[in-house]
């Protein structure tokens, strides 16, 4: 279970920590945004959804990523223009990983990610605005292909802040 909560949150925490060392990230159209997610690893299965997003649920996963229990911490982070690119290093339970992402915005209504770990895996995230958010759906809301609803934003409130992405 833990594995796939990982995976259902893992596009809006990519999109929110891809810039979290310099407080800066993207600004987005806010509404629905679909994501698909592929990786080179044959045990995760292509991943998407749908989610209602906003600047401000960016801007509350870039804080909840500077919480200093949080298992990955940014090595480094650039910006050019709407290119980001970061490298983290993550303690899994005493297993470390390195990563490093580069992100492109384009405009506010679609990002493009590419993760390369140093375990050789990769992670291609691609993220695009599809209009308003449906009047069943609020910020924070992620719908997975498959059916699975989450609201991000409810869990970080409740404590539940959502696992860290097993590569970023």
């Amino acid at each position: 279970m833990r594995t796939r909560t990982l995976l259902l949150a893992l596009p809006i925490v990519m999109m929110a920590t891809a810039s979290l060392a310099a407080d800066e990230y993207p600004d987005i159209k806010p509404g629905l945004w679909s994501s698909s997610q592929t990786s080179s690893n044959a045990q995760m299965p292509p991943q998407g959804g749908k989610m209602c997003t906003n600047n401000d649920v960016a801007k509350a996963f870039a804080d909840m990523a500077k919480n200093p229990n949080r298992p990955c911490k940014v090595l480094s982070h650039s910006h050019t223009g709407s290119t980001f690119t970061s490298e983290t290093e993550c303690n899994f339970g005493g297993t470390i990983k390195h990563n490093k992402s580069v992100m492109v915005a384009t405009g506010d209504t679609a990002i493009h990610t590419e993760v390369q770990s140093d375990d050789g895996t990769s992670i291609t995230l691609d993220m695009k605005y599809l209009g308003a958010c449906p009047a069943d759906m609020v910020p924070g809301d992620f719908v997975s292909n498959n059916g699975m609803r989450i609201n991000v934003l409810k869990g970080m409130a409740a404590g539940a802040a959502p696992p860290p992405p097993p590569s970023h």
